[in-house]
């Protein structure tokens, strides 16, 4: 085939080396010209075999390249084949007017292309032994009067052509209609499975519109929110979601059980529309087992106060509250005196239960919005919100007084706890750290002052002499 010449008249670069590409496959000399004028310039240097153009071309379009080569007495007999969408009802009259040969629909199928190209490499000698005798008809077409002059083998050609593209759409018809069916029989085959792994799912399954209306729910579903199927399907689903999140949510059933859910959201198709797919599971347990720990973590299981860890974090917390609202806080700095004499003299059970006194005394003596811990062996801590540096001596008075009044009550032993306050105000820019440190030392320091300014006697010191 090395003496067969194909011009191509693309303007599209890709497409015109993926048919050059496939023409070369097959043995045949390829030119490309990527528009009409550059293709008549082709033609004039050397002419082709057989020319290739596409129909739509900027400058100028396949009907007028084709109407130009027919028009000139040497290059007339050159067949000519439109690359087309045969889109429009005119197309065939206007590759009639124009003298075209053929025409293959884009996106063109490869082994019809070749087979339309070795048929007219058939029948050019028909052409050239000159039996293709002219015709003249006038037809009504898509609505206009059209005036036809071309050859009967032209004629024969391009009705040749367009039933063999009508061939080739239909098979591709139906077998686009065949892998339909069978995607669509998969797709059903697919949802039953989809609905069977729901319902047989032991996590909560719910389907939710993009209105968020409840569309499905498995039977898990019925069991969480202790509610049948009908009386939720339709009905708005009772949490916003959005596809992508993980969040824990807290459900009162229909029998007036609480619990706690996690929810999983994902984007999921219902029934030939958009949805979401929300998993619901159970988690109270280990919520209330995570709240547990947190408890036991930041709690002191002796007192029931904060422990040190659980103090640091809150005050941390209510500093930075302070920090905003410009509040002023008081921090208490206590510390159980002669606690290792009552342990010694009375063992250390007693000393525990001296503990659990002094707690209950503070927790008596300081309001609940304040926060107390327990944050060494005999050490105490109190934080107190909104209290001006002012009530800071009516506070260690009340303090006193609550200790005394335990005292009149007991013959074995008094409770007596040296302290430290430390003021804050947003302007001082202290931390929880910097305050129980400067709290500690004022706190010695009047533990001092009661045994060697004072003359005020330990306990110990009382019980020896």
């Amino acid at each position: 085939m090395n003496d067969i010449n194909i011009l191509i008249v693309e303007d599209s670069l890709t497409q015109a080396e993926q048919l050059r590409y496939t023409l070369e496959q097959y043995g045949y000399n390829v030119t490309v010209s990527h528009n009409g004028l550059e293709a008549i310039e082709n033609i004039k240097v050397k002419k082709p075999t057989i020319v290739i153009s596409d129909v739509v071309m900027p400058e100028m379009n396949g009907y007028e390249l084709c109407r130009l080569i027919k028009s000139d007495e040497r290059f007339k007999d050159i067949p000519v084949i439109l690359l087309t969408s045969l889109s429009e009802p005119t197309d065939v009259i206007n590759g009639m007017k124009c003298g075209a040969n053929n025409f293959i629909i884009k996106p063109y199928n490869e082994q019809f292309l070749i087979s339309r190209i070795r048929y007219i490499l058939a029948n050019m000698e028909l052409r050239k032994n000159g039996i293709a005798a002219e015709m003249g008809i006038e037809v009504f077409f898509a609505g206009q009067k059209h005036y036809l002059n071309s050859e009967r083998i032209q004629i024969i050609d391009l009705l040749l052509s367009t039933f063999e593209n009508a061939i080739q759409k239909n098979i591709e018809l139906e077998q686009s209609h065949k892998e339909l069916t069978k995607a669509f029989e998969t797709i059903k085959i697919l949802e039953a499975d989809y609905r069977a792994l729901l319902e047989r799912n032991a996590d909560a399954m719910i389907v939710v519109d993009s209105e968020g209306v409840i569309r499905y729910l498995n039977p898990a579903a019925e069991t969480l929110f202790s509610r049948n199927k009908e009386d939720l399907l339709g009905e708005l689903f009772d949490f916003p979601v959005k596809a992508g999140e993980t969040r824990e949510v807290n459900i009162t059933r229909k029998d007036g059980a609480e619990l706690t859910a996690e929810v999983r959201v994902a984007d999921t198709n219902w029934e030939g529309d958009s949805a979401l797919i929300a998993t619901l599971r159970d988690v109270t347990d280990n919520v209330q087992l995570r709240e547990k720990l947190i408890s036991i973590s930041l709690t002191d299981e002796l007192t029931g106060l904060c422990n040190r860890r659980g103090f640091l974090t809150l005050a941390q917390q209510q500093l930075a509250l302070a920090n905003r609202s410009k509040g002023e806080v008081l921090l208490l700095y206590g510390d159980l005196d002669d606690m290792k004499w009552i342990n010694d003299n009375f063992g250390h059970h007693e000393g525990d239960r001296a503990l659990i006194e002094t707690a209950n005394i503070l927790k008596s003596t300081f309001r609940e919005s304040d926060i107390i811990g327990r944050i060494g062996g005999d050490e105490f801590a109190v934080l107190m919100l909104e209290a001006p540096v002012s009530s800071a001596e009516t506070l260690i008075t009340r303090l006193r007084e609550k200790l005394a009044g335990r005292n009149a009550q007991t013959v074995h032993y008094r409770l007596s706890i040296s302290v430290g306050i430390v003021h804050y105000d947003p302007e001082s820019n202290y931390t929880i750290d910097k305050m129980l440190i400067e709290a500690d030392k004022l706190m010695y320091e009047q533990k001092r002052d009661k045994r060697h300014l004072t003359g005020e006697k330990s306990i110990y010191e009382q019980e020896n002499n």
